[in-house]
């Protein structure tokens, strides 16, 4: 599999894995962004990536982000659709700052990782009634949850 990445912005690093053992791709900030206490802001990574069928683009948190910045991304995870390529559809990433100071990322810091995970597209089926006569219960049905 090739997944094409175009630098939007010569500044733009390239997707990197950190060990053969990584799962995940580093992406880097483009430039250096100061967060407020808990502003929105979109990182810029300087890349447009396309990816092709089966696999898809989905844009995590790198683990540090919030131990060291207070910095989480608000959607959890990205997804980047397979037509998420044109000129103007350039990957960047979401933080909230959740800290009481401002959080500084440097122009070059590792900012997000990017996985490639096979995806499906099966074909939606409206039926009339539940597909399973046996309940589980509902949301934490399996422990650890208790609605008061």
């Amino acid at each position: 599999m090739k997944v094409k990445v175009w630098k939007k912005d010569k500044r733009a690093r390239l997707p990197e894995k950190s060990t053969d053992g990584s799962i995940g791709y580093d992406i880097f900030a483009l430039e250096e962004a100061v967060i407020k206490p808990f502003e929105l802001k979109f990182i810029r990574t300087g890349l447009v990536i396309k990816t092709e069928p089966p696999y898809g683009l989905f844009i995590f948190p790198r683990s540090s982000l919030f131990k060291r910045k207070k910095l989480i991304m608000p959607n959890s995870a990205g997804i980047i659709d397979f037509d998420y390529c044109g000129e103007e559809d350039e990957v960047k990433i979401p933080v909230v700052n959740l800290g009481k100071e401002e959080a500084v990322v440097k122009a070059g810091e590792k900012i997000a990782q990017a996985v490639f995970i096979k995806v499906g597209a099966p074909e939606i089926e409206e039926v009339e009634e539940p597909p399973s006569s046996a309940s589980r219960g509902g949301f934490g049905s399996t422990g650890g949850y208790e609605s008061k």
